[in-house]
């Protein structure tokens, strides 16, 4: 049996016509000092949303409970607290507040308020200060339904089993802060000092 023929005369010269070409692009390259494109990792896409800074140190939640007695007292009235052991969260909590002049029944917590600032206290009058207290997101958004289902309601923010101060809630706040007052620069030192304290 007779094997067809082949016509390779065309695929030759085309071989014939690529060589030199490939040849001359390689010595281009080298001559050039071109290299391929480095392959980069691609870079990671962030949002135009401009967030505040997370301060450096996380303050202690701050616990909140309701008041449900309070009466003056004289400081020796005032039952003996211990940071380290405090109540639990679901006890009742019977304790005073920062001057030892108000004797509290609390009821268990109800939520606890996570800061992440405390400002320096301020100067209003001679005789009045106040501290205020900047909430996260999420306790900012949990404190303005609380207070707007809790109107009228006494509460008292705790630390170490010692009352900061107790308000009466008197509207509903969406502001994320809580301003906490009293009456002496040196009592509004230690009540900042107290409701920043770090975790």
């Amino acid at each position: 049996m007779a094997g067809a023929r082949v016509d390779n005369s065309a695929g030759t010269s085309v071989r014939a016509l690529v060589a030199p070409l490939v040849g001359v692009l390689l010595l281009a390259l080298v001559l050039c000092g071109c290299r391929p494109p480095e392959h980069r990792a691609a870079e990671p896409v962030t949002s135009t949303t401009t967030l505040p800074a997370a301060p450096g140190i996380n303050i202690a939640p701050l616990p909140v409970r309701p008041v449900q007695r309070s009466q003056l007292t004289a400081p020796n009235n005032c039952p003996a607290t211990n940071p380290n052991a405090p109540e639990p969260p679901d006890a009742v909590l019977v304790t005073c507040d920062l001057a030892r002049t108000t004797l509290y029944t609390l009821g268990p917590q109800l939520m606890q308020i996570v800061l992440t600032h405390v400002d320096a206290p301020k100067s209003l009058t001679a005789d009045f200060y106040e501290v205020n207290l900047i909430m996260d997101q999420p306790t900012a958004t949990a404190w303005a339904s609380f207070t707007a289902a809790h109107l009228h309601s006494h509460v008292a923010f705790i630390r170490d089993d010692l009352v900061l101060e107790a308000p009466i809630i008197e509207y509903h706040v969406t502001s994320g802060e809580v301003v906490l007052t009293t009456q002496t620069a040196q009592a509004a030192d230690q009540l900042a000092g107290l409701a920043g304290r770090p975790a």
